[in-house]
């Protein structure tokens, strides 16, 4: 999520991949709405068309999270490795995932006017728990795992591509498929009046090595490795032709989620199915996570703005901050109706962006503190 879209580039080629800037804005701005939404969706309790088309509108925001796996793959499977580097900083993003969740259960607790027990707070880290909002922090072990795994991948990408291939395809089938497959015989047990809420067949899960896991977040970051390979061949391509073709593959993708986010919520489960979340491991997502970069590739004078770099260099400390502004914000929010309209909901968002990143900003010029982000 917070590699940086200069480090490790030799001196004289250090420059900033403005798409790639432009896509982590993007991403961590989604990230924002997601945690932040105050309208109402709910086409459970509510099936007017403003709702069923709110609930539409969501589906884009679910690449928020996955396009973060993408960039670190993009770029880090593109560079040349340092092991002793790599492992520095699987240490550090270990030890910044403890020291904020710290600081935001503590946070949490005293906006909750609950007595401050700094026992409780310290053990409460080691879980990650919805009541304390500490539940986003499951990226930070998804993205560790990766690195874990990063040296044989990048060893695969340099020198045994077929493998690395191999690799990348087979998770893709046994994370995408094995949910595609998932949903495609719900709804099929759905018309055919059988119960079948889920593949739980031995002969199935037995040789899925990634069952339990976000095994999908490998599959992104390698793909995100060999985009940046064929970037030269996409970019062939009329830019007129690439952006009609993604921008209408986006809009088909996301009706797709639509699609699945109503069987699930009005016919199957009978309760609200959250695209975003949901949505992270389906082929619709990660078929707009592609298409979006696609289109950043046509962006780049919107990724060369100052504020787009200054935020792709704080995502790191604006991922770690914005829930906070969200629940000491919640009140306010609630209060004015305005805002709790999509578009207010837009301009709350990009609000609390530039509130994350200017707290980033002043972190950064402190002595210690300077080390959280």
């Amino acid at each position: 999520m917070f590699v940086d879209t200069k480090e490790g580039e030799p001196a004289q080629k250090q420059f900033r991949y403005a798409h790639i800037d432009l896509l982590k804005t993007i991403a961590i701005f989604f990230v924002i709405i997601y945690h932040g939404t105050f309208y109402d969706y709910d086409i459970t309790n509510n099936r007017s068309l403003l709702t069923l088309c709110l609930y539409y509108g969501r589906t884009i925001f679910s690449i928020c999270v996955p396009v973060f796996f993408f960039v670190n793959g993009y770029l880090l499977l593109n560079r040349n490795f340092d092991l002793k580097k790599h492992l520095e900083k699987c240490l550090k993003y270990i030890a910044l995932t403890f020291i904020w969740g710290f600081i935001l259960m503590l946070i949490h607790t005293i906006m909750a006017g609950e007595a401050l027990d700094i026992g409780t707070v310290a053990l409460g880290v080691f879980k990650i728990d919805k009541k304390w909002s500490l539940n986003h922090l499951w990226f930070m072990g998804a993205l560790i795992c990766i690195y874990i795994v990063f040296p044989l991948l990048k060893n695969s990408f340099d020198s045994d591509r077929r493998s690395f291939l191999f690799f990348t395809a087979s998770t893709a089938v046994l994370t995408f498929g094995y949910v595609l497959v998932n949903q495609l015989m719900t709804f099929s047990g759905y018309v055919f009046h059988h119960n079948i809420t889920s593949i739980k067949y031995p002969l199935i899960t037995m040789f899925n090595p990634f069952r339990g896991s976000y095994g999908y977040t490998f599959v992104y970051f390698c793909v995100g490795g060999l985009t940046k390979q064929c970037e030269e061949r996409i970019l062939s391509t009329s830019a007129f032709k690439r952006n009609i073709i993604s921008v209408a593959g986006i809009i088909l993708s996301c009706f797709f989620l639509f699609l699945i986010g109503v069987f699930f919520s009005l016919f199957n489960d009978k309760k609200l199915w959250d695209v975003v979340w949901n949505g992270y491991n389906t082929v619709f997502t990660f078929f707009n996570v592609f298409l979006i970069y696609v289109l950043s590739l046509s962006l780049s004078n919107v990724g060369n703005l100052k504020l787009v770099q200054w935020i792709s260099r704080n995502t790191l400390g604006i991922y770690f901050i914005h829930v906070s502004m969200i629940r000491l914000s919640r009140p306010w929010m609630l209060a004015h109706p305005k805002f709790c309209t999509l578009p207010g909901n837009v301009v709350y968002a990009f609000i609390i962006m530039l509130i994350c990143l200017m707290i980033c900003f002043l972190l950064k010029k402190l002595p210690i503190l300077r080390h959280l982000l």
